[in-house]
């Protein structure tokens, strides 16, 4: 088991505190072996097994847990013999119906309760959680594996560097792939395909009721698609109706929504960057994933502008930045990622090859009034460091950046 540990540095401070830590991030990827990890540092620190209990709602073990008095019967029967503080671990939280009672009551116990849960769907404290915990609990986001992550996965592998980061933009960042005893499409792909199935039947179909799958198949293929470009949902029906498939624009409108929540994809809204506020409409949509997308409308040469600029927007979103599209008068900035009200300005290219292209690439960066800083990024491996003041990175490097 390989430790995540910047996860860890970020989650231990507040261990032991008075606060809920919700674990979230689409399934499969690594919240139950996170968990693990954490359980063995609380009983390195000395933490007997008797005030540890782990409740995994993907195993069979805990079938008989499906309301909020089941799962407070089993903890409690569970913590009998246990003195002083209780660590509660609760993964794929959602499975219980109204767990956030149980949660709520437990967080008014701090002083005997230590909980942590884990959630594959994005809204998880939009409801009556975030009512009931306001202020009592703390959010860590938890995505596919970061390009030095994978590089670690890799072990004791002799693959070029080179190699690696080809594979880390064709098969993604599902920890799972590094089970298979190799890296190619004939094993990665199905095992893929498999979790993305997963997931549209656990996190969409059955969490909300969908009857129409194909639609909602469709629609999730025509968004892996379209990764980078601006979208709406009346473009989204247009195309279909096309295809002469039958959909009308609000179906298209919830059924993103349901693929957002189960996180397969981030929906990133545009900002004006001169009027300091975000736009309404024709946001873009990114997959959380490449390998799920890859899983489903295959890797494609012609695609790689889209698949850096989603590499690059997942990357930021782990490195904890809040990001938006940028929006400059009528020229677009692929990214405003604001950290601690400081906001840094990104532009995402192929290659910085021809005096158009840096023109293109630089303009709405230099026409931004202000000194804070900007980034072009660039699949090239050999570039200047600087234009105007604009640092210049390649992607693996960018990538291989530690948060």
């Amino acid at each position: 088991m390989i430790l995540r540990k910047e996860y860890l540095k970020k989650i231990e401070p507040f261990v032991g505190q008075p606060m809920i830590k919700a674990i979230t991030g689409i399934r499969r990827v690594g919240k139950s072996f996170f968990i693990r990890q954490l359980m063995e540092s609380l009983r390195k620190k000395g933490v007997p097994e008797s005030n540890l209990v782990y409740v995994d709602m993907e195993s069979l073990a805990f079938d008989s847990i499906r309301t909020y008095q089941d799962l407070h019967a089993y903890v409690t029967a569970q913590i009998k013999k246990a003195r002083g503080k209780v660590y509660v671990f609760i993964d794929e939280v959602q499975d219980i119906a109204d767990w956030e009672r149980t949660v709520a009551a437990w967080s008014g116990e701090s002083k005997r309760f230590d909980v942590t849960i884990t959630g594959s769907n994005s809204t998880l404290f939009s409801g009556g959680l975030a009512t009931k915990l306001t202020g009592r609990y703390i959010e860590f986001p938890i995505y596919p594996l970061s390009f030095p992550e994978f590089c670690t996965f890799f072990g004791k592998t002799s693959r070029p560097q080179d190699n690696v980061f080809a594979d880390y933009l064709r098969y993604g960042g599902m920890p799972g792939i590094h089970v298979l005893e190799k890296l190619e499409d004939e094993t990665v792909m199905p095992y893929l395909d498999a979790i993305y199935n997963t997931i549209l039947l656990k996190d969409c179909v059955d969490r909300h009721q969908i009857r129409n799958t194909a639609l909602l198949c469709n629609i999730g293929r025509y968004t892996f698609d379209n990764i980078g470009n601006l979208l709406s949902a009346n473009r989204i029906s247009t195309y279909l109706k096309s295809q002469r498939i039958a959909v009308n624009v609000q179906s298209v409108v919830n059924y993103l929504a349901v693929m957002t929540d189960a996180q397969l994809f981030f929906r990133v809204p545009r900002y004006d960057i001169r009027g300091k506020r975000h736009l309404e409409i024709n946001d873009k949509y990114y997959a959380t994933d490449l390998g799920l997308r890859h899983s489903q409308i295959g890797f494609r040469d012609a695609d790689i502008s889209g698949v850096m600029e989603n590499l690059v927007y997942v990357e930021l979103r782990r490195r904890g930045y809040r990001v938006s599209v940028g929006q400059w008068g009528t020229q677009e900035v692929d990214f405003v990622a604001e950290k601690n009200g400081t906001p840094h300005y990104f532009q995402v290219t192929l290659h910085l090859d021809a005096k158009a292209v840096v023109a293109r690439e630089t303009v709405p960066l230099l026409a931004i009034c202000d000194n804070h800083p900007k980034t072009i990024i660039t699949l090239d491996s050999v570039h200047g460091d600087s234009i105007e003041g604009i640092q210049v990175v390649s992607l693996r490097d960018f990538l291989s950046e530690r948060s």
